[in-house]
């Protein structure tokens, strides 16, 4: 059965974006897959680099259009929140070493206050008083990487499913390997839920925030889903 996604995002980026004429704005690809990067943009805001930078890998870039950043604690160690300037979530990430230095290279403006509604929003979520969230997000990315990311949102709380099976939800029957490719870029942890997707053998696979924090993000749904209230947990 296919899901029947809600428009959770932006308008998304063109599935072959150019970049502005301002030959300064010209981006090279990136030295190695999104997913390795540990950073999640398809789109992001040039920084300046230098040769020497180049060789010390990918570059830290904050968000396209971020207005601010916060930190919020969480039970599952600290989350760095971007806001843009409509107040619109953009990014969630539990790298805050690394989130700490995108802000800093890119000079970005922390604002704890800002990102409050975010926080208040993860505390219920953790005192298992919130199953899903309401929040505005506007994650960039193609059409079908916003297809994929809304699709992951109609996973209930406490299950799980399939690269796989999310692909024949979505109408693309052995689509699996481009379904997981988008949810690797997932820019929002946690509040668009790509932990609830699963190899097809259950195992828990690739996670950006590393398989140590998804493991722990589906035992604590699970541990905290009523049976027969709010549906039969997943397999983890």
């Amino acid at each position: 059965m296919k899901y029947s996604a809600p428009d959770l995002f932006d308008a998304p980026a063109p599935e072959h974006a150019t970049q502005a004429a301002d030959p300064a704005s010209h981006q090279p690809p990136p030295a190695a897959p999104l997913f390795a990067q540990g950073g999640l943009w398809s789109d992001t805001a040039p920084l300046a680099r230098s040769p020497a930078a180049d060789a010390a890998g990918p570059v830290l870039q904050a968000p396209l259009h971020a207005a601010c950043h916060g930190v919020v604690d969480t039970r599952f160690g600290p989350a760095m929140v971007w806001l843009d300037l409509q107040g619109r979530l953009l990014r969630l990430d539990f790298h805050l070493e690394q989130e700490l230095q995108r802000a800093q290279l890119s000079g970005s403006r922390r604002d704890d206050a800002a990102v409050a509604e975010v926080a208040r929003q993860l505390h219920e979520y953790e005192r298992g008083e919130r199953r899903s969230f309401e929040l505005p997000l506007a994650a960039r990315g193609t059409a079908f990487q916003q297809q994929v990311w809304a699709a992951l949102c109609c996973i209930p709380y406490g299950e799980t499913m399939s690269y796989g099976e999310l692909a024949l939800a979505l109408g693309k029957p052995g689509g699996a390997r481009a379904v997981g490719r988008a949810n690797a870029t997932n820019p929002i942890a946690l509040i668009v839920p790509c932990h609830r997707v699963l190899g097809a053998d259950g195992s828990l696979t690739g996670y950006a925030g590393g398989l140590p924090l998804k493991s722990a993000l589906l035992r604590f749904e699970q541990e905290n889903t009523v049976p027969g209230l709010f549906g039969t947990a997943g397999r983890v």
